[in-house]
């Protein structure tokens, strides 16, 4: 059981040495739409929302074009929009007495990059 264990990892590792070799070294990854939701409770506490997968794209440039669209759809006096990198967009809302009520943070990642941190293991 054991042995079969390092040769199906053996054969995996020479697998994806091959494919790291055949691949194109210029070929740009899938691009990833990350969001996630942030509200407020009635006495001004967090209420976070898991990370989630918005959309994805073939190139980078897709996927920052689509944070450009989400900037413009969501300007408005009772929003602050702010953008601190190409890839990254956060919109918070506020109410009429101008507390800011719910945010929304999006970022454009390759689908290699996972902002949920890493995975446990079982």
């Amino acid at each position: 059981m054991i042995a079969a264990i390092y040769a199906l990892r053996g054969s995996l590792v020479t697998g994806f040495c091959l494919l790291a070799i055949a691949s194109p070294a210029h070929a740009e990854c899938a691009w990833v739409l990350w969001q996630r939701v942030d509200s407020f409770d009635a006495r001004g506490a967090l209420v976070s929302s898991a990370t989630e997968v918005g959309a994805a794209y073939t190139t980078s440039a897709t996927c920052i074009t689509a944070i450009d669209g989400l900037e413009r759809r969501w300007q408005s006096p009772q929003t602050v929009v702010m953008r601190d990198a190409r890839t990254m967009l956060a919109v918070m809302f506020r109410d009429k007495n101008q507390t800011i009520t719910k945010s929304m943070s999006f970022l454009c990642a390759p689908d290699t990059v996972d902002p949920r941190g890493p995975k446990g293991t079982k």
